[in-house]
């Protein structure tokens, strides 16, 4: 028993030492100083209506539902993409968090700029799908002259969505 206390004390007391001597590395020293690694966790869109827009990317592009929130009309979700996610923040929840209104875009005004792409083996029948879930046509599916397959979509507010092969 008294092994195991002993134990238990020094383990606590080196890892106590080893926080310290984390504490003491942790502030930036110019000699040494680098650069944090980073990693893209979310895109996030701004739209009139976070629950469609999820119910529209599920659809068109069989995304899965992460997460849904929505407090009187002010509501974010989120959907499974891999590594990084992609978000919706309802404009109200946006306009409440930027303090000002954000710029919207709409299927029939020209796209803002910047598009999310949506990587697939398989183009023309993504592109297909996405049409029969209620995205507009903006450009059909073709190869690129650096063999890659693209089309691109507007979603159902407007963003610009690339459906694109991966890179060669």
């Amino acid at each position: 028993m008294k092994r195991i206390l002993l134990f238990t004390f020094f383990s606590l007391f080196s890892v106590g030492i080893a926080s310290e001597a984390k504490k003491e590395s942790a502030a930036p020293d110019s000699k040494t100083m680098s650069t944090p690694s980073v990693s893209l966790g979310y895109v996030i869109l701004y739209v009139k209506d976070v629950s469609a827009s999820l119910a529209f990317y599920e659809k068109a592009f069989g995304l899965s539902k992460r997460f849904f929130h929505d407090d009187a009309g002010k509501a974010y979700g989120e959907l499974e993409t891999g590594a990084t996610r992609l978000a919706f923040l309802s404009l109200e929840l946006a306009k409440a968090g930027l303090k000002k209104a954000p710029i919207t875009t709409s299927p029939s005004s020209a796209p803002l700029a910047c598009e999310i792409a949506l990587v697939t083996p398989d183009v023309p029948a993504i592109y297909a799908r996405a049409l029969k879930a209620g995205a507009t046509a903006f450009a059909e599916p073709s190869q690129k002259p650096w063999g890659q397959f693209v089309a691109y979509v507007r979603d159902i507010d407007g963003h610009m969505v690339e459906i694109c092969s991966p890179l060669p």
